[in-house]
This record gives structure tokens, sequence and C-alpha cells, in this order.
């Protein structure tokens, strides 16, 4: 590997993380270089506009902002997750769905489907809604406090089924149990003969809030079942957490 492209990076990385708070001599002793070599970085880099110095400290350039804002962060998220996903959905023989928070929705944004029987009525792109789906109640449990309540606030609780939430406070409390039991379940309330579980999805550098989750006929979703998928899931929503720190 190229080792001063990997140094470059690392100063990068270490001004991104600390902009306007290093001096020179902090940011050398910190990166354990020299203090000419590490200058000799910086100016190559403010030359190119990925750095700018303001004053005796450098900060993040217009240019990385332009370079970062062409990166297609959703579908590197997708594309990153789906071999996981493709895994889980060979191993329980259920579809497996990842979903996104946007526009006050889920937004699906991959899908395996089971090869077994009652598949869900959804499709990559399509959206529903957060009261009714175990992605949805999992999503609302990771969201800061304040959005979370603005989110409630905007929704119609429309009710799907006999079984879907229409109550603010009752999605609240089930929201709470989310929080505690690290799991979402829908119980026929999105769709008829439909059970669904999930779990939270939080990637915090790249401000992703979602969930993924198991849907299939209630026949075959029991109690026991449900607890077990909801170990599955877990255990897949941690493997993907530490794939982007």
């Amino acid at each position: 590997m190229n080792q001063t492209v990997i140094k470059a990076f690392e100063v990068l990385s270490f001004i991104a993380d600390n902009p306007r708070k290093q001096s020179l001599n902090q940011m050398a002793r910190a990166l354990g270089m020299n203090k000419t070599t590490l200058f000799r970085f910086l100016s190559t880099l403010e030359s190119i506009d990925i750095l700018d110095k303001q004053g005796d400290y450098y900060v993040p350039g217009i240019r990385l902002f332009e370079l970062g804002s062409k990166v297609p962060v959703k579908q590197l998220i997708v594309d990153k997750i789906h071999p996981l996903l493709l895994r889980l959905a060979a191993e329980v023989n259920e579809t497996v769905n990842l979903g996104e928070l946007n526009k006050n929705q889920v937004l699906y944004l991959d899908k395996i489907e089971s090869q077994r029987s009652l598949q869900i009525h959804t499709s990559i792109g399509g959206y529903t809604d957060l009261h009714a789906t175990s992605m949805g109640k999992s999503i609302l449990s990771i969201l800061p406090d304040s959005l979370r309540e603005t989110i409630i606030s905007r929704l119609n609780f429309e009710r799907k089924t006999p079984h879907t939430i229409t109550d603010p406070e009752v999605l609240r409390n089930h929201i709470e149990k989310v929080w505690v039991e690290g799991y979402s379940t829908d119980y026929e309330e999105f769709e008829e003969g439909l059970h669904c579980i999930g779990v939270p999805l939080l990637i915090e550098q790249l401000n992703f809030y979602g969930a993924i989750s198991f849907s299939g006929p209630s026949v075959r979703f029991t109690l026991q079942q449900m607890a077990e998928l909801a170990v599955k899931l877990k255990e897949t929503a941690n493997k993907i957490q530490e794939m982007f720190k």
C-alpha cells in the first residue's frame, strides 16, 4: 500500500474529527509525525482545497464537501448490507426487509423474498407507515426524542387492519418496550394474516435511521419463532453496525 496516501488520509480524518481544535504541535503529537512533514501534508491538502486554513487551525475544505456530496451514500449502505441479508434469508427462509426513515414513513431499500408462501405486499422503493409496521416502530425507537415526537404528532394513524395501533399513546408505550427489548413486533397490524418482527439499525456516522425485519404468515410466526428470529436479527444488526465503524 502507498504509505503517503494512507498518511494523508490519517491527517484528513484527524482534522475532520477535530476541526478548529488542534494546533500544528498538537496534531504532530497526536499523529506521531514530524512537524515539518505534517506541515507539508497540510499545505498540499490546502492547495487543492481539501483543507482550508482558518487562522492557526485547519478545517475540511470546500472540495472535500463537493466530493462527499457525490458519494451515493444510501446505495453504498444497501450494497454493503445486502450479502448479510441474503445469508439471513437463506438461513431462515423467510422474507427479509431493510428500510429507513424517509418522509415520515418507512422507505424499503432492500428485500429478499422467501421461497415460501404468503409474501408481504411491499417492494423496494415503496413506502409503508411507521405506526403499522415492525420496522417503523423500531426506527421510531432510535430517533432523538424531539424528532420522534414531531413525527408522531404528524402521523395520520390510518387503520390498516383491526389490529393497527391508532392511538399515539399506545404507540409511545410500544416504542418504549422496543427500546428495552431491542425489537418490535407487528401482529397483523399492517396486513391480516401477516406477522413481522424488526430490530433498529442505527448508523450514526451516516445519520442513518433504519431497521431490518422478517415478515411471514401468522401460522409460522409463533411467539417462540418470533423470539428466535429476534436473536438472529439482532446479531445481523450488530454485524452491520460493526462494518460501518
